[in-house]
């Protein structure tokens, strides 16, 4: 028969598997060269927005934002087709939207790693942890930085900047893409299992005479 420490850990294991499935990953900070299928697939992240560099954020086809209903919000760029993102970073959905005025440089909203900025008919996007900013419209400091993502958001005029690619308003190889998620894993898996096996070992010293 089955011995009760046995259950136990079983037990034990499938609480922390319960706790993550489900639950999506929050990358810390703007990240580059991430395959598309380890946002999606290995972080749980949900695509709601996608078109080219060319086309006007807010153009014939409405609200960009329409589908994009979740707690957390992701901004990436890709080259068009590729599966692996040029750049992208992540947060709170109010964080990465703060209203601002539009041309007031070097003002930005600094939330999980990145500095963040957005006003309606300027420009949205986000840099690195304590980079600063000129936007004129989108950001063009730091032309060689890799960690940087602007969008005009204006109805005649598509995005700018996908990490150190620049002047991308006409371009159609260049892809503007959104994705949110709900719920982000937290501890951390491993965190977690480390808790869960202290308490099961606890449980074997304490119960180790009783079995079933």
């Amino acid at each position: 028969m089955l011995n009760i420490r046995f259950k136990l850990v079983v037990g034990l294991m499938l609480l922390v598997t319960n706790c993550v499935v489900g639950a999506s990953v929050l990358p810390y900070g703007p990240q580059n060269d991430v395959p598309v299928s380890t946002v999606i697939n290995d972080w749980g992240w949900t695509e709601c927005y996608s078109a080219l560099y060319a086309e006007p954020f807010y153009g014939p086809e409405g609200n960009p934002l329409a589908n994009c209903s979740g707690n957390y919000m992701m901004l990436a760029a890709r080259r068009t087709g590729s599966d692996v993102f040029e750049v992208l970073a992540a947060a709170r959905s109010e964080d990465t939207r703060p209203e601002m005025e539009p041309k007031v440089d070097g003002i930005t909203k600094r939330a999980n790693g990145s500095e963040w900025y957005h006003a309606d008919g300027f420009s949205w996007g986000f840099a690195g942890e304590g980079d600063e900013v000129f936007k004129a419209i989108c950001d063009d400091k730091g032309t060689d930085e890799r960690d940087r993502l602007c969008w005009h958001t204006l109805d005649y005029v598509g995005g700018w900047r996908a990490g150190s690619y620049t002047e991308l308003n006409e371009s159609t190889d260049w892809e503007k893409v959104i994705l949110v998620a709900n719920t982000i894993t937290v501890p951390e898996p491993t965190a977690a299992l480390l808790f869960a096996l202290a308490l099961a070992s606890l449980a074997l010293r304490r119960g180790s005479h009783i079995s079933i």
